[in-house]
């Protein structure tokens, strides 16, 4: 199993590579502590040990009772030079740009109701921006604006993907150092300046989504553009060297035993290992997944308090019946009560990014495809939900999609002893009902329909386990949790 980033490892690149991508600019201070903290879940102590390293590479200068100020400038080599850099990664950037015009849409409409935009700090800075326009640094406070929409939609998960987005997409490169893209999306800057107010205040979320989707195609349209004209005025750079697309929600707190539990957990809700079953001895497991004997007994231990498995002395460990009375117990643990929260915003990051995701796979299925997925659905071990995911998957050509959904069905894979066990047989048949009639609508050509039914299958998951772990098991904390409306 792949070694896990530390908390401190994690934090540290993320930040480091803010700067040298110029997010954080020469002379400006760093986000404080606090603020570090509460975006990455990490204690200040983690975040002093964070500032301390930047500051040994020297890229920050810390003075007593200061925030710490980037002191590192960009790159001295050539402008040539940067630019063959960034055409390396010609393709990978505008996949980036390419998926979160994808997505953000749905994420931004969604945290946007029920939000007072014009009291928040970055407002009157961003509206400023916009109408001098995005060139020399302009397109900071609307991307911070940005930023602090999705923190507040009450979904960390938003935040952090438009950070990483931020990590990936250069536009610091384009708007600062691009004499072209400065020079053609500057003309369209008055049109952009105009959408965002009109975000900001419209009442109807479909017009709202429309102008954000037509604005983040614009966007992508003049960076590929931009791409373009820089290839063809630029000697071939024939190697395409860019960073592959990284996302780890779970921010550097992903520890192999987790992984070995929740896939564990998975493959008992799957009925891989059923009621009565032993699972393999802890030495075949740590063969298994390439770790100590000790983080698998860990995993076992978890498994063994939720109320999923039993060691019998001398004979090993048995599945047994999940214990509704165990969870209850785990209520009282934070740890768990947080994962529950991370398993239901999961979900809700789903609702909304899936059916641009269906959509947009939807043109790759092949007849072959379509007709082996029916075969699939006729199986006893098939969930068709998992697999219809699997599917759209294997049909996204964007990778970065393909990493969030990834990443985001790995999360929500902790919480199949709450969906998929036997004594919820209700959900199960209802859910394959609702993907064999979108499977239906995708074979006869209808890709919305399809893309609506899957969200749709969702959206119906939120809606119970969220009622499910209020009404059941007192998990009051996510009872404010909504459920994303179709637009």
């Amino acid at each position: 199993m792949k070694s896990q980033e530390t908390k401190f490892e994690f934090v540290y690149n993320e930040i480091k590579q803010c700067i040298l991508d110029g997010q954080i600019p020469h002379g400006n201070a760093l986000p404080s502590s606090r603020m570090y903290c509460e975006q990455f879940h990490v204690s200040r102590y983690t975040i002093n040990r964070v500032f301390e390293a930047l500051r040994a590479e020297g890229l920050v200068d810390i003075q007593p009772r200061l925030a710490p100020i980037v002191v590192s400038k960009k790159d001295t080599c050539s402008s040539s030079n940067i630019v063959l850099e960034i055409l390396k990664q010609k393709e990978s950037i505008l996949q980036v740009y390419q998926t979160f015009a994808l997505i953000l849409p749905s994420l931004i409409v969604f945290a946007l109701q029920g939000c007072d935009v014009e009291i928040m700090p970055h407002y009157k800075q961003a509206m400023k921006a916009l109408r001098l326009g995005y060139t020399a640094g302009g397109w900071r406070p609307p991307s911070k604006l940005g930023y602090e929409i999705l923190r507040i939609g009450g979904n960390s998960l938003f935040s952090e993907l438009y950070s990483t987005f931020g990590l990936y997409n250069k536009l610091a490169f384009f708007t600062e150092e691009c004499t072209y893209f400065s020079k053609h999306f500057s003309q369209e800057a008055v049109s952009v300046a105009n959408v965002i107010p009109d975000v900001l205040k419209d009442d109807d979320p479909h017009i709202k989504y429309n102008l954000l989707s037509n604005m983040y195609q614009k966007l992508t349209e003049f960076i590929e553009n931009t791409l373009n004209y820089l290839s063809e005025a630029t000697p071939k750079c024939y190697s395409q060297t860019g960073l592959r697309f990284s996302w780890n929600p779970m921010r550097g707190q992903d520890y192999c035993y987790s992984k070995i539990v929740d896939d564990l957990n998975l493959k008992i809700g799957l009925g891989e290992y059923s009621v009565g079953m032993f699972l393999p001895y802890e030495k075949q497991l740590a063969h298994q997944y390439e770790v100590s004997i000790s983080t698998v007994r860990k995993a076992l231990s978890e498994l063994e308090q939720r109320g999923f498995i039993k060691t019998l002395n001398g004979k090993g460990t048995i599945v047994i019946e999940p214990d509704d009375t165990k969870l209850h117990q785990l209520a009282l643990n934070s740890g768990y009560v947080e994962k529950a929260l991370r398993y239901l915003h999961a979900l809700q990051l789903m609702v909304l990014i899936i059916r641009p995701a269906a959509l947009a796979a939807a043109p790759q299925f092949t007849k072959e495809e379509l007709d082996e997925l029916a075969d699939r659905f006729t199986s006893s071990d098939s969930i068709y939900l998992s697999d219809i995911l699997k599917a759209i998957m294997r049909n996204t050509t964007l990778e970065p999609l393909y990493v969030i959904l990834s990443e985001t069905n790995h999360l929500l894979e902790w919480g199949h002893h709450f969906a998929y066990y036997p004594s919820k047989k209700h959900t199960l048949s209802h859910l394959n009902k609702q993907v064999i009639l979108a499977l239906q609508r995708l074979r006869e050509g209808n890709a919305d329909s399809f893309a609506d039914g899957i969200a749709d299958c969702y959206r119906y998951n939120l809606s119970r386990m969220k009622k499910h772990m209020v009404e059941k098991h007192k998990f009051y904390y996510v009872a404010n949790i909504r459920v994303p409306e179709k637009y």
